[in-house]
């Protein structure tokens, strides 16, 4: 029989509807052996105060500094020696009353090594100030079941999915990838380099908690200089390969709008956040937001790596 931790890294969420909906869940499956790991990230004190659990299914434990997205997660092995890690973000929600008993049923029916149940957002449009992360996630980032069984690669997030312990240890999060952005989009090439097959499954999560406008701006500043020295330190990987903001850089000298636009991207970068942040510019604009402030961030000419 397997064994499984349900593991949440918490930085500044209020983490008590999620873990007591898994525990309502694993008292539900008696015949699973199921736990909860939680590590917080030095949280302010207000969300340690209120993320304090006394069900026996919950191990809780705090970190005196933050460590990062990456190091965290690797934390997680000195705290569990379960076959199976599930790694849910601490601001998800979860509203499917059998989303524990469908990865057991799936892992005692068909063991595997990466399984990816995924995360969506809300169908309506929220408000203006956080109208920007909602349409970024629900257009381009959160992939329905039907389109990631189509295409096992695509949709790999490190939200809500399953892996092997003895398979993360072989290839752990880099802990040199610091901040916010694409930690998932390495492990996902990682597993792909090395053939191991991604399964699917319908049985996401909800992510309700948006980000506002300028603070997506933020993450997404910091997402762009993982990337480029993702592309940079792991060049074996061929990155440029699967990312098409990427791959516009790369030809953007060759472009003679895209050349002029870059040649003004002092100005036109402060102005394109600017009507960004108002959470009513489509968003086309925050593709060429993204293009040009790469290509500003980008120190080393990476046409010269591919």
């Amino acid at each position: 029989m397997w064994t499984l931790s349900v593991c949440i890294p918490i930085y500044n969420s209020d983490v008590r509807a999620l873990v007591n909906a898994l525990c309502a869940q694993i008292a539900a499956l008696p015949d699973a052996k199921i736990d909860i790991v939680l590590i917080d990230d030095a949280s302010e004190p207000e969300f340690k105060k209120c993320n304090v659990f006394s069900q026996s299914a919950v191990k809780s434990y705090a970190l005196p500094q933050n460590i990062g997205r990456s190091r965290i997660r690797n934390t997680f092995f000195k705290h569990t020696d379960a076959d199976y890690l599930l790694f849910i973000d601490g601001d998800s929600t979860i509203q499917d009353p059998l989303f524990l008993k469908n990865y057991a049923d799936y892992l005692t029916q068909q063991p595997t090594e990466v399984l990816v149940g995924a995360s969506v957002y809300q169908n309506h449009k929220p408000n203006r100030a956080q109208r920007l992360r909602w349409a970024y996630s629900t257009q381009r980032e959160s992939l329905d079941y039907q389109r990631r069984a189509q295409n096992h690669q695509i949709g790999f997030k490190t939200n809500n999915f399953i892996i092997r312990r003895s398979l993360l240890l072989q290839i752990p999060f880099d802990e040199r990838l610091s901040g916010y952005g694409h930690e998932d989009t390495l492990l996902g090439l990682q597993l792909a380099a090395q053939q191991i097959p991604i399964a699917h499954i319908d049985n996401p999560v909800w992510n309700l908690k948006l980000d506002a406008n300028a603070e997506f701006l933020s993450k997404t500043d910091s997402a762009l200089k993982n990337l480029l020295w993702l592309a940079e330190n792991y060049p074996t990987l061929r990155l440029f390969e699967h990312n098409r903001l990427l791959q516009l850089h790369l030809k953007s000298t060759r472009h003679v709008v895209l050349k002029f636009l870059l040649g003004l991207s002092t100005s036109t970068i402060p102005f394109l956040g600017y009507l960004l942040k108002t959470g009513y510019a489509p968003l086309f604009l925050f593709d060429l937001y993204r293009l040009l402030r790469l290509q500003q961030l980008d120190k080393n000419a990476l046409h010269d790596i591919y």
